[in-house]
């Protein structure tokens, strides 16, 4: 297992860095992620080039036995760049240039700074595109991090122009899809088209903003190719990835991801200032990396001390670190690269810590992670490779999201925060789940959950019709169906296209108010029980087939359904037409799992706040066990298994201390659809 640190040689003298790899070896890390951000170290005035500290830092990694992940430093263009390029800065909403002095800070659809990008990546393939000591490259930095995709110079203008023009050929199809009719909004020619910046009021067409979205998110898949592309030619044995961003929905994640080798992400379990960790958020991010390629990814960045800029947020107490590093494990992750070695002394992020302090001597933070690399080292080679064998898909959109971000329609609500509403669900429940495109095949899912697909695709609903067709059940919710493509209304009743799939018509609807709700019942007129209800939205449904689940049990629409079942070939498709409280949501979801087949890891009860995870390569599983919470937890084995960690036979009560963590292994069971096939590990 490659297991490591993001490592910064640039900060530190030159001796100082035969003691760090030296500590490096004896923690066990075997890679490190290097100049990411180093263009000025590499290349300090134009055209005039220093690799010496480069080559000497990886030679020196390479006789202690640490391989490198060399980022290209395209994320940090040096300030003479920027001094000969001044049109190169991006510009927010208002027109104002966002200048120098942090990062990020180009403009993707500028044709020059493509060029130069192409230029340095291209100098450091041909130095290092073959060393041996590099183990992979990472394409610039956290695309999407700190609202930096979103552009509004004359540069995206022009290019978000001619994007259009690919799109849509003739000027009078965009008219006729936007709707520009409505605030006489028509334009007689391309370069009359404008980018959805700042207004008298923040409210632009919706068809023009989705299409400036994709466009955005398209222009950085284009930068990132630029590079793809020398890299292959110079360097082609070696893989390629860059780290993303979790729920950061600036870029679609799925188009960045296919031309990479494998996927990477940064996990700062403790970036929350209001509210304590939730393990879920991490869950979800690791199970949604897993998703861009459906295979192994890495953690590229791991939380390994408190994040800070001008505030500190929470420090890992002992134990957490593990615990963390063991829960992206347990998702998939294959390599884990902590960030980051030893905390700076300057600069903007001179309050990040890492693995050492400030004064660079090992203290607990460092101990905790030597001895979690011991632990992996010494087991994972089980289970490298594997996945989950999740029989459950939870599809992420980023076209709906990105629908609901410019129109939420409800106060307060968030395509994300409704996405979390099912994963918390399945979370909680230790059933295993995939997070996937709409793209994706489904075949071997029993059950597809499809939140908030408001942007009928027809490739999707396809899809999706021949899914429950084919025995597999769909769930599908409120708001569905109701808009074409190009973002304006869907003229059909609502659900539009997916009417046929669940037999139902949405008849009236209405958003509540924050904090509202209405009692839902599962037994035609009788009470609701206390806690189950709707919230959010409700959607007033008449039957066509389908069949009523749950009922609303007040307001004028008491007695109708809110939740309904239709059989469809094979299969079923559900549909909520409210946002189910947790208490309805458990009883919903029980039924459904239980209708589609679906199940939790057997064999092992938990109490709340340990969380139960699985890799399996179709043969044997690993069950990872998590205590999540401040107190030590008994686990309870329906029988005996072999524990990996401290190599003994458990069976009966077992306890797991606070931050603890446990390995179980076992054959599997073959059942279900197809048990997952053993996959192949990037680099």
């Amino acid at each position: 297992m490659l297991y490591g640190a993001c490592y910064y040689p640039e900060h530190w003298p030159r001796e100082r860095w035969p003691i760090d790899a030296a500590l490096m070896r004896e923690a066990g890390i075997n890679v490190v992620r290097i100049a990411e951000f180093a263009w000025s170290k590499m290349e300090p005035r134009a055209g005039e080039y220093d690799w010496s500290w480069l080559d000497e830092i990886i030679g020196l990694l390479e006789a202690h036995g640490i391989k490198a992940v060399l980022g290209t430093p395209t994320a940090t263009p040096p300030k003479w760049l920027m001094d000969r390029h001044p049109d190169l800065y991006m510009r927010d909403a208002q027109g104002h240039a966002r200048g120098f002095g942090n990062r990020r800070h180009y403009c993707y659809n500028h044709a020059r700074y493509r060029q130069l990008a192409a230029g340095i990546v291209e100098r450091m393939a041909q130095r290092y595109g073959r060393h041996a000591n590099v183990v992979a490259w990472q394409i610039d930095n956290e695309f999407g991090c700190t609202d930096t995709v979103r552009c509004y110079c004359d540069n995206c203008r022009e290019a978000f122009q001619r994007w259009l023009q690919r799109k849509y050929g003739d000027v009078g199809k965009l008219n006729e899809a936007w709707g520009t009719v409505f605030w006489s909004h028509i334009y007689n020619s391309w370069d009359e088209v404008v980018l959805p910046s700042y207004t008298v009021f923040p409210m632009h067409n919706p068809g023009l903003h989705l299409d400036y979205l994709r466009f955005a998110s398209d222009a950085v898949a284009e930068f990132q190719q630029v590079q793809v592309d020398v890299l292959r030619h110079l360097s082609p044995d070696k893989p390629i990835t860059h780290n993303f961003m979790g729920y950061f929905a600036e870029v679609d994640a799925y188009r960045l991801a296919e031309p990479l080798d494998f996927a990477s992400w940064d996990n700062y379990p403790n970036l929350h200032f209001d509210k304590k960790a939730d393990p879920l958020n991490s869950a979800v991010q690791h199970d949604m990396t897993w998703g861009l390629k459906r295979q192994p990814f890495w953690v590229m960045e791991q939380q390994s001390g408190s994040p800070g800029g001008n505030f500190i947020f929470a420090m890992p107490k002992p134990g957490e670190l593990r615990r963390w590093t063991y829960q992206a494990v347990a998702h998939g992750a294959d390599a884990i690269v902590y960030f980051r070695w030893r905390t700076c002394l300057f600069g903007a992020e001179q309050y990040w810590h890492g693995l050492l302090p400030h004064d660079g001597l090992p203290g607990r933070r460092y101990e905790e992670a030597k001895r979690t690399g011991e632990e992996l080292q010494r087991l994972s080679g089980r289970w490298l490779g594997a996945g989950a064998g999740a029989e459950v898909a939870v599809i992420r959109s980023y076209d709906n999201e990105w629908a609901m971000d410019i129109q939420p329609q409800s106060f307060g609500h968030s395509y994300m925060a409704h996405f979390k509403t099912y994963c918390r669900y399945f979370y909680d429940r230790h059933i295993p789940v995939e997070i996937v495109s709409a793209d994706a095949p489904l075949e071997r899912y029993r059950l597809v959950v499809v939140p908030h697909d408001l942007l009928t695709h027809p490739a999707s609903v396809q899809a999706l019709h021949e899914y429950a067709a084919a025995g597999g059940i769909v769930v599908l919710d409120f708001r569905a169906g109701i808009k074409r493509p190009d973002n304006r209304m869907e003229e059909r009743t609502i659900p539009g296209a997916y009417r046929d799939l669940l037999g139902i018509r949405v008849t009236d609807y209405g958003s509540l108010r924050q904090e509202d709700s209405r009692a839902v019942t599962l037994t035609k007129g009788a009470p609701a029980k206390e806690g189950q209800g709707g919230r959010i939205w409700y959607d007033v449904v008449e039957l066509e087939g389908a069949e009523a689940m749950a009922w609303y049990a007040a307001d004028y629409f008491a007695d109708t359904p809110a939740v309904t079942r239709h059989a469809y070939g094979g299969g079923a498709a559900y549909y909520l037409a409210t946002e189910p409280t947790p208490a309805l949501m458990d009883a919903l979801m029980e039924r459904i799992c239980a209708e589609a087949g679906v199940g939790a890891i057997t064999g092992i009860s938990a109490p709340p706040g340990v969380e139960i995870a699985r890799r399996t390569d179709g043969h044997t599983e690993y069950i990872f066990v998590i205590n999540h919470a401040e107190e030590p937890a008994e686990l309870r084995l329906d029988k005996p298994l072999s524990e990996l960690i401290e190599g003994f036979v458990a069976e009966g009560e077992v306890q797991l201390e606070a931050n603890g963590v446990r390995v179980f292994e076992r054959a599997r069971k073959q059942e279900g659809r197809a048990a997952e096939d053993s996959v192949t590990a990037p680099a």
